[in-house]
């Protein structure tokens, strides 16, 4: 299905531009690429991988001229997963135990983008982007001691805090009036802290550890957002 998607979508984009080249003396360029205070929200889709349409976040523009945009990714999300390790057995006597698992995501980008002149349908960019990133993470275990169900937890094993600026370059080709597919490159850097692991437990004779420090990481050089992005401007 996922193969399909592309040359279907091409093939569209042939229909449009063909039933648009007709009124080519009734439209201008710019009724074709963004304007002035104007809006886009943008998917991205990958046509050949196994989700192809995805949101990485809500990615928004706004336009202050058809030159000059502001832009904001933001992306918060939670993941919690539960594995039954022991059912419940009242004979002998088992209790139901689970462990849980937890992850809590929050990302925001803002940027700035010039854009240039381009041709009729191409609207090419550069631009840069801050990256501002905060993820926490909790694995609990429950065990059973006699009659009492008692647990251990990690937290903020895959926990992070992220910061870094992008110097962005890209382009938006419009395939329709205000539709249009992109895609984008840049080179930045960004900093990752590690945030500390502690243990907790309410099992009989715990004492809580110190925080487990796990350093940082500084990282520099490309990045590439290997999915098309899929917008609309309003």
């Amino acid at each position: 299905m996922s193969k399909l998607l592309l040359p279907a979508f091409l093939m569209l984009s042939f229909v449009l531009h063909a039933q648009d080249s007709t009124k080519v003396v009734q439209f201008s360029a710019q009724e074709y690429k963004v304007d002035f205070d104007e809006t886009t929200l943008e998917v991205q889709f990958a046509p050949f991988g196994s989700n192809p349409i995805s949101l990485n976040g809500i990615r928004a523009r706004w336009f202050s001229s058809p030159y000059k945009a502001f832009r904001l990714n933001v992306f918060a999300g939670l993941d919690s997963d539960t594995q039954i390790t022991q059912q419940k057995n009242t004979n002998a006597s088992l209790k139901e135990l689970k462990d849980k698992f937890s992850t809590f995501s929050i990302n925001v980008r803002p940027g700035f983008e010039r854009h240039l002149k381009g041709t009729d349908r191409l609207s090419p960019y550069f631009g840069t982007e801050f990256d501002l990133a905060f993820q926490s993470s909790s694995d609990k275990s429950e065990f059973q001691d006699g009659d009492d169900v008692e647990f251990t937890k990690r937290v903020n094993e895959n926990g992070f805090i992220r910061f870094g600026l992008n110097f962005v370059a890209g382009f938006d080709f419009y395939v329709a009036k205000k539709l249009y597919l992109g895609t984008e490159f840049g080179y930045g850097f960004s900093y990752t802290k590690l945030l500390d692991v502690k243990v907790k437990s309410d099992r009989s004779g715990f004492t809580e550890p110190e925080p487990e420090k796990r350093g940082g990481a500084f990282d520099l050089g490309p990045n590439v957002n290997a999915q098309i992005r899929l917008g609309y401007a309003f």
